[in-house]
């Protein structure tokens, strides 16, 4: 356990300070920059532990994701929402809190897993940004009472400031490398993709298309040579009805490519279309009459494709006898939102939903910079959310 620093220990401080700087300027993973500068505080200013609370990119909940030992172990596990228990009101309040018996103090929130009733003593500061921007909270406990506590708040809010710019820094550089990660998958998958569509327009081709126009072919011979003219005709006739399911094929090739609708009348038509076209369920649709500019190609396929692959999963595997879809712009930022739902016999979402097409729809959405969220239960149906932002 760690004993408060005394008058003649303050240089001791500042070089452990000077330490913290040197780390937050040197580690670039989030995680051992976060258990680094927790042990740092700890000696610095004599507590016994530290606890490294992030806010989380929902801007709503706060994540542990770094602390002294034994405690580093909870890292990921625990999560608080912003304004539950002391952290979570100092990352709501954007100020310091000294709690000198946080065990009569209403705020606060007991979570066994760290040990809380083996401390009294707690300093909770906020990382802020400029602008008064909040990053995260620092934790900080003792067994007893400390040494000039005003002093250390001061201390703790200049290592929190500093350390926010780089927690940061090394969350948008984990973000990037997740991103490149899921480029890099989504191009892999892509390419297997596209070898099995081809794979599979070949056999459409060789199957539906060559064998209607080798018929047709055949019919044509027969024509030219007949035994009466009746039979000349007969022959055409049918040469003529396999051309034009050889036409008809031919249009449902390019369809399963790229729906000629969304050139010819748009995205929204091309989704009334869309439902149109299923079956069972009945699919009920609230669309808007346009969606005015700002749509891209590449945003108008990736609904369209992301809403289609929706409205499989609940035609061929969830059962539904119901679906709907519903699709809005919501403004200032503006945002593209498409919710596809059902009534089918669901998903479980802890098990990472397996198959279904639901990867690919996620890494569709994550190419135009979207969110697809999905809700499910186990026979209480699906809901699936893409939320695109329109610049």
């Amino acid at each position: 356990m760690n004993q408060p620093l005394e008058p003649d220990q303050k240089s001791n401080r500042a070089d452990l300070l000077r330490r913290i700087l040197d780390a937050i300027t040197t580690e670039t993973e989030l995680e051992k920059l976060a258990d680094r500068v927790a042990e740092l505080v700890v000696d610095s200013v004599g507590a016994d532990v530290c606890f490294v609370h992030l806010v989380e990119a929902d801007q709503v909940h706060l994540g542990l994701i770094g602390a002294t030992p034994p405690y580093s172990e909870q890292r990921g596990k625990i999560r608080l929402a912003v304004g539950d228990g002391i952290a979570g009101w100092v990352a709501q309040a954007k100020v310091p809190a000294i709690v000198p018996d946080k065990w009569n103090d209403p705020r606060y929130e007991y979570i066994p897993a760290l040990g809380g009733e083996n401390f009294q003593y707690l300093i909770s500061v906020p990382m802020l940004r400029p602008g008064g921007r909040i990053v995260g909270v620092l934790n900080v406990h003792w067994t007893t009472t400390p040494e000039d506590p005003d002093s250390l708040v001061r201390d703790l809010q200049y290592v929190a400031n500093l350390f926010a710019a780089n927690v940061e820094m090394a969350a948008i550089v984990e973000k990037l490398e997740r991103r490149e990660q899921q480029l890099e998958t989504f191009a892999a998958n892509t390419i297997a993709a596209q070898e099995l569509e081809r794979k599979r327009i070949s056999n459409d081709i060789h199957d539906g298309l060559g064998q209607l126009l080798h018929s047709s072919l055949y019919h044509l011979d027969a024509a030219m040579y007949p035994e009466n003219i009746a039979e000349s005709r007969i022959a055409i006739e049918r040469a003529k009805e396999l051309v034009l399911s050889a036409i008809k094929e031919v249009k449902n090739t390019m369809t399963r490519l790229r729906p000629g609708i969304l050139d010819d009348l748009g995205l929204i038509a091309g989704l009334k279309s869309l439902c149109a076209s299923i079956g069972k369920p009945e699919v009920v649709s609230e669309l808007p009459e346009e969606l005015g500019e700002g749509l891209s190609s590449a945003i108008e396929i990736t609904v369209y494709r992301i809403v289609q692959e929706a409205l499989a999963n609940a035609q061929k595997h969830s059962g539904a006898d119901w679906a709907s879809l519903k699709v809005w712009v919501e403004n200032d930022p503006t945002v593209l939102h498409a919710v596809v739902t059902d009534d089918g016999n669901g998903m479980e979402v802890e098990n990472g939903f397996g198959g279904f097409g639901i990867s690919g729809m996620k890494e569709r959405a994550e190419l135009i910079g979207a969110q697809l969220e999905i809700y499910s239960r186990q026979n209480f149906g699906t809901r699936i959310h893409l939320r695109v932002p329109v610049t």
